[in-house]
């Protein structure tokens, strides 16, 4: 027999232990002939940061919490803030869906890492020599910052520019703390300045600088300043005592300096904003609090965990209700009437609320608070050359405006999102700007060649339920203590140990030139390559 006829013979000989393995795909990228493939679990295919979920949960199922941070940790800084208010795609994705309707409390999981090495400081994270390259970033929310995290490890000069007070950007000034403790984001941001990473903060770009001055003294900007504009109904009385809107609300609550709002609270949205806003004045010491909107209870753009919450504060919720007039008794706000909603789109899916004029109803109120959406803040543009249709003109692969060195990424570009979201569109920016610095075509390759469909093997991983997260009990006015509590030992290793634990490389053609690459830089000796004897 020839050898090649013998090579072709050859069964698969990638040998890998799924009790080793840790998913990483390590083994793919080193493998020089491209015969290596990974089985892409299905909740780090739904992770808009590519996470690798299955890795750390089944490392938690194995007691190595250490070493599940460390998976962690590769690719998201942040495990305290998205262990709290990710909004959980990747559970979404889970393969538990498919059998017992429970997904794995992957996010949870998440929270119980970061309770575990709180109290120890995170490593800092090997960094590349100083490239002598400058970059300014225009906004410390989700975005800037983990694009900030990035940009650092590859040796670049990082300076974040934020117009507050204090670096966070949404996730210090508008996320309630009962969502997200301020000493969580505190505790993070201290990494990044371990890294050397600059906070310029109390500089609004547009009036104390210029898009100008930032493109001609650095070698790349990055806009992610989110959206802090509120949308406005555009109503008789709508900037009259007694009439608040959501984000300047919650700013001024996390800012210590929050308004009296009275006995009886009338918010008027239903998204995510306005159920912290309904909670949140609650917590000031409003009696009742009533959250009105367009849409009914399955159609709310909210987080359904969000609105479950806020239900069982008893937040009134009153959907199908719109169009409000506000009320008053000369100076003093009385509340609103509204017209009942019939339609929030129309035949096409666009949003065009419908109404019945006939069917009205009315709602007492000391305060309203509007929270029907965010736009973008016009500043930015300000004594520049540069105009927003300029800035906002964002190539969808590489995140590059239609300005040279100028990229922008987050809810700047996409609109509201989530935190997961936006942090994985400032790490696209920034490989998008390491690439453009380093001279690098900044589109090529930038989807990973897992593979996504394959069967799962649905006998690995236990028949217990899903695990139930624990809640503080709401006390009343003043209580801002967190409302989700973090997990045992016992229980986090037990619900991990519920994962199908479905990705897992192996061989996918028989072109292996036993070069060993893959076995020797396996970073858990999981895999080895079975060497036929004839061959050694």
């Amino acid at each position: 027999m020839g050898v090649s006829n013998m090579l072709e013979s050859l069964s698969d000989n990638i040998v890998v232990d799924s009790d080793k393995c840790i998913f990483c795909g390590n083994c793919v990228d080193k493998c020089i002939l491209d015969n290596l493939r990974m089985k892409l679990a299905s909740c780090r295919q739904a992770c808009p940061l590519e996470l690798n979920c299955q890795g750390y949960v089944q490392l938690i199922a194995r007691g190595e919490e250490a070493k599940a941070m460390e998976v962690v940790r590769e690719r998201l800084p942040f495990p305290g803030v998205l262990g709290r208010i990710c909004s959980q795609p990747c559970e979404d994705g889970c393969g538990h869906q498919d059998t017992d309707g429970e997904a794995v409390s992957i996010r949870a999981l998440k929270r119980y890492l970061d309770d575990q090495f709180k109290d120890q400081e995170p490593p800092r994270p090997e960094m590349k020599a100083d490239s002598g390259k400058r970059i300014a970033i225009v906004g410390s929310g989700p975005a800037g910052l983990i694009a900030a995290y990035d940009l650092a490890i590859q040796g670049h000069q990082v300076t974040v520019f934020d117009r507050e007070s204090a670096p966070g950007g949404m996730l210090r000034w508008s996320i309630p703390s009962f969502r997200l403790p301020q000493d969580v984001v505190e505790r993070e941001l201290k990494l990044l300045q371990r890294m050397g990473i600059a906070f310029k903060c109390g500089i609004a770009i547009g009036e104390d600088m210029t898009m100008d001055e930032l493109h001609a003294d650095f070698d790349a900007v990055l806009i992610a300043t989110g959206l802090w504009g509120c949308l406005k109904l555009g109503i008789d009385g709508e900037e009259r005592e007694g009439v608040l809107h959501g984000l300047p609300f919650l700013k001024a609550v996390r800012d210590n300096a929050a308004p009296a709002v009275g006995t009886k609270v009338v918010v008027i949205g239903g998204g995510n904003v306005a159920v912290d806003v309904a909670q949140t004045a609650y917590r000031l010491g409003a009696e009742s609090v009533q959250l009105v909107c367009l849409e009914h209870r399955d159609e709310m753009p909210a987080f359904d965990k969000a609105i479950f919450e806020a239900l069982s504060e008893n937040v009134e919720l009153v959907g199908s209700w719109g169009n409000p007039r506000l009320e008053f008794d000369q100076k003093k706000l009385t509340g609103a009437h509204f017209e009942a909603c019939t339609s929030v789109f129309d035949g096409d899916g666009c949003f065009n609320p419908s109404f019945d004029t006939s069917k009205n109803r009315f709602f007492e109120a000391d305060t309203i608070i509007i929270a029907i959406g965010q736009k973008m803040d016009d500043i930015l543009c300000t004594s520049s050359r540069f105009d927003q249709s300029s800035l906002t003109r964002v190539n969808a692969v590489t995140l590059q405006t239609s300005v040279e060195k100028i990229f922008a990424a987050g809810d700047f570009v996409s609109g509201p999102s989530s935190v997961v979201s936006a942090m994985a569109a400032g790490k696209e920016a920034a490989e998008s700007i390491n690439r453009y610095l380093n001279g690098v075509p900044m589109a090529y390759g930038r989807s990973y060649p897992g593979v996504t469909e394959f069967e799962v093997d649905r006998s690995f991983g236990s028949a217990d339920r899903r695990l139930n997260l624990p809640h503080y009990q709401f006390k009343g006015k003043g209580d801002f203590s967190e409302i989700e509590a973090g997990v045992t030992r016992e229980v986090a290793r037990k619900e991990a140990n519920r994962c199908h634990s479905c990705g897992l490389p192996f061989g996918q053609y028989r072109t292996c030139w036993f070069c060993l690459p893959c076995e020797v830089e396996c970073p858990t000796e999981a895999l080895w390559v079975d060497i036929p004897y004839l061959l050694r």
